[in-house]
C-alpha cells in the first residue's frame, strides 16, 4: 500500500478557485485507486491567521504541522501546491520523503505577474535583476494604459510603496527557485509555464502534466444560446484578470447584447455606469455555472497576466461555447489552430471586431470538439 499525503491550503468541495478545485479533483482520483492509501492535509494557521502574514511568510509557519502529520501517517510520497508547498518541500527534505510538488501559476515565480514591458505578451520568466527591476518600474504606467485611476495613480504614494514591494518580492521568487529545485518533480500545465519556469528551475524536475482534471457537465439539448457574452472574474480582488478592460468593452458589443459577470459581486459605484450592458451574477456553482456556459455565446477572457493555464477555457469548450482570448494563456497552446477559439491581442477595436465577426457567423462545437478537448483533461486521464 503506497500512502500518499496531499498537502493544500483549502478543501472545499465547493470552492471559487480553480486551483483548489483540481487539487480536490487529483485526491478524489487518488482514491479511488486500490492500493494507493491518501490522506488530505490542509492545516490552519490558528490564532496566527489574525496578523494577516503574507502567504510568502506565513507558509513556513505550516512546518511543524506538516512534520507531526509526516511522523504520524509515514507517507511515500508528499503532494503539494500553491503557497503552503515550500513548508511540504522543506518537510520533505527534513524526512527525506518524494516531494511532488504542483506549481499553479506566476504567483511565486514573478514579482508581479504581469509583464508590463511588452504589454499583452506573456512574461519571459525571472532572468536578472536589471530587467525585473525595469518591468517593475513600468508596471504603474499600465494601470492607465487599461483604464485604471486615471486621476493620478501612476503617481501615487501608493504606487510606490507597490513597487517597493515588488522589488522585495523580486529575492523572495529567488527564494522560491532554490526550493523548486529541491522538490522531486515540479508539475506545471503547460508548455508556456514550463518555458517561464525553466530559466531558474533544472528542466529535468519539471513536467507538463494534466494537473486540472476537469468534471464533464451534462449539457441539455434544448437549451438555446441567448444574446450574452460571459465573463468569469476571480473571487477576491485580482484585476490582472481583464475587469476594467471588460467593463470598457461593454459600450462597444452589440445594442441587443449584454456581458454577464460571475465570480464576484462588485460594487454599485464600480459598474453604475455600465448597468444596461452589464448583469453581475456574483459568486455562482453548480448548475446553474453550467447553465450560464450553455447559454452565453461567447467566453471572453482577456488576462493581460501570464496565465498559467486557463481552465475556464476548457470549461466553456465542453459546454459548446466559444472562447475569443488574450494571448499570454497557457492553454491556448493546446489549441490555437482550432476554430472554437480566437485568439486575440488587448486591443479594444480588435476585441471588438473578433466579437462582432464570431456572432456573425459563429462556428458550431460538435461533439467530437468537446472530446477532442476533454479527453486530455479528464478524471480518468489525471487517475
Amino acid at each position: 500500500m503506497v500512502r500518499i499525503l496531499i498537502v493544500s491550503s483549502h478543501y472545499k468541495k465547493k470552492s471559487p478557485g480553480g486551483a483548489s478545485q483540481s487539487i480536490i479533483n487529483i485526491f478524489e482520483v487518488l482514491k479511488e485507486i486500490s492500493h494507493f492509501n491518501v490522506k488530505f492535509l490542509h492545516p490552519s494557521l490558528g490564532k496566527f491567521k489574525n496578523f494577516l502574514l503574507p502567504p510568502d511568510i506565513s507558509s513556513y509557519f505550516f512546518i511543524p504541522k506538516i512534520l507531526r502529520e509526516i511522523k504520524k501517517f509515514k507517507p511515500h510520497i508528499i503532494i503539494t501546491q500553491r503557497d503552503i508547498g515550500k513548508a511540504a518541500i522543506i518537510s520533505g527534505r527534513i524526512k527525506k520523503i518524494p516531494v511532488i510538488n504542483i506549481i499553479r501559476d506566476t504567483s511565486s515565480i514573478c514579482p508581479k505577474k504581469v509583464d508590463s514591458i511588452n504589454y499583452g505578451n506573456a512574461c519571459l520568466g525571472l532572468t536578472d535583476r536589471k530587467t525585473c527591476f525595469n518591468c517593475i518600474d513600468s508596471w504603474r504606467s499600465l494601470r492607465v494604459k487599461l483604464g485604471y485611476d486615471k486621476k493620478g495613480w501612476p503617481y501615487s504614494l501608493n504606487a510606490n510603496f507597490s513597487i517597493m514591494f515588488y522589488k522585495i518580492k523580486y529575492f523572495i521568487c529567488r527564494m522560491n527557485f532554490f526550493l523548486y529545485n529541491r522538490a522531486t518533480i515540479n508539475l506545471v500545465a503547460s508548455e508556456l509555464m514550463k518555458s517561464i519556469l525553466s530559466k531558474n528551475v533544472n528542466p529535468n524536475k519539471i513536467k507538463v502534466f494534466n494537473i486540472t482534471p476537469i468534471e464533464k457537465s451534462q449539457i441539455s439539448n434544448s437549451i438555446e444560446k441567448k444574446n450574452q457574452l460571459l465573463f468569469i472574474i476571480n473571487f477576491f480582488e485580482e484585476n490582472y484578470k481583464g475587469l476594467d478592460f471588460i467593463l470598457e468593452l461593454s459600450k462597444f458589443i452589440p445594442k441587443n447584447y449584454k456581458i454577464i459577470i460571475i465570480g464576484r459581486k462588485l460594487s454599485a459605484e464600480k459598474i453604475k455606469e455600465f448597468i444596461p450592458k452589464i448583469t453581475n451574477f456574483g459568486y455562482i456553482m453548480g448548475d446553474r455555472f453550467d447553465y450560464l456556459y450553455q447559454t452565453s455565446k461567447i467566453l471572453l477572457i482577456p488576462t493581460f497576466c501570464t496565465e498559467a493555464f486557463g481552465r475556464a477555457v476548457i470549461e466553456s469548450i465542453i459546454n459548446k461555447t466559444l472562447v475569443i482570448s488574450s494571448p499570454n494563456c497557457g492553454v491556448n497552446y493546446y489549441f490555437k489552430d482550432r476554430d472554437f477559439i480566437k485568439i486575440v491581442p488587448l486591443n479594444t477595436s480588435l476585441w471588438i471586431k473578433a466579437i462582432k465577426e464570431t456572432l456573425q457567423n459563429p462556428y458550431q462545437i460538435t461533439d467530437e470538439d468537446v472530446n477532442l478537448v476533454y479527453e486530455p483533461f479528464s478524471m480518468q486521464k489525471c487517475k
